[in-house]
């Protein structure tokens, strides 16, 4: 999809630092940038190369992947040397960094700059220290960088652990509390049951005592009847003849028993 490149000022978000005028096409090539306060930095965002002029973005000649950092600290990026286009000397082509967003939207511009080969000149005023100076610093900056990405990643990891470590122990002492409240629920229950069953026993014992003893005092009752009969026999035959005895001979035996509890042992 073609896109317009007509940016105002304000709505770059990116803006690149320490350009040169002049990069060697023999040496890799550090490309240094920093956001904006209002930058979001996302996946997908990159760096390229373009030849002034440019109307699309697929005009571009490289790129590489914008590094994640945060954005209030400086950035930076290395193109390889390999990757560099070769310009002849005698000719005056000018390149410059465009940031990209994941979004395909330009956030950034840099000024103008020249690529030129190594038998360029302007070459060989550089000296061999100077050189290695600018390699070792390099070297530096990125053993930088991953330092403070192994960092980072040593700081999430012990992060993780922890937050796994109190989900853990938090589920364990979940399971236990629920097991303490399970067998006190039991406890309970098995009381309960106890004190039933006891009580129904009391009752029982009581039922049964309170039978005993009217089975004794209907004993009782009826002996008492039986000598009450005896002594009223006598009194009957003292009697004249002419008095009209009262028949008062029947069976004892007639008389229904009281029925047995049914909880009464035989």
């Amino acid at each position: 999809m073609e896109k317009s490149i007509a940016l105002m000022a304000g709505q770059l978000n990116v803006k690149f630092i320490e350009v040169l005028d002049r990069y060697p096409c023999n040496e890799d090539l550090e490309c240094k940038y920093v956001y904006t306060r209002t930058a979001k930095v996302q996946d997908g965002d990159r760096i390229a190369i373009f030849k002034t002029g440019w109307k699309s973005l697929r005009n571009y000649l490289l790129f590489e992947w914008a590094m994640h950092s945060t954005p209030a600290g400086l950035n930076s990026v290395i193109f390889c040397k390999y990757d560099l286009p070769s310009t002849p000397n005698d000719t005056d082509d000018l390149y410059q960094f465009c940031y990209i967003s994941g979004e395909n939207v330009v956030q950034g511009i840099s000024t103008p700059f020249q690529i030129y080969s190594a038998e360029s000149k302007y070459t060989v005023n550089l000296t061999d220290s100077l050189k290695n100076e600018q390699q070792t610093s390099h070297l530096k900056h990125l053993l930088s960088l991953k330092d403070k990405e192994i960092l980072r990643l040593k700081e999430e990891n012990a992060m993780l652990k922890e937050s796994l470590k109190a989900i853990v122990d938090q589920r364990k002492f979940q399971r236990s509390k629920n097991y303490d409240d399970e067998i006190t629920e039991l406890k309970e229950v098995t009381k309960m049951l106890k004190d039933t069953v006891l009580a129904q026993q009391q009752e029982l014992n009581s039922l049964k005592l309170e039978i005993s003893r009217d089975r004794a005092e209907h004993k009782n009752l009826m002996l008492e009847k039986i000598i009450a009969e005896k002594k009223f026999e006598g009194v009957n035959e003292k009697k004249p003849s002419g008095v009209k005895r009262l028949n008062l001979d029947f069976d004892l035996g007639s008389l229904k028993p009281l029925p047995p509890f049914p909880f009464d042992s035989p």
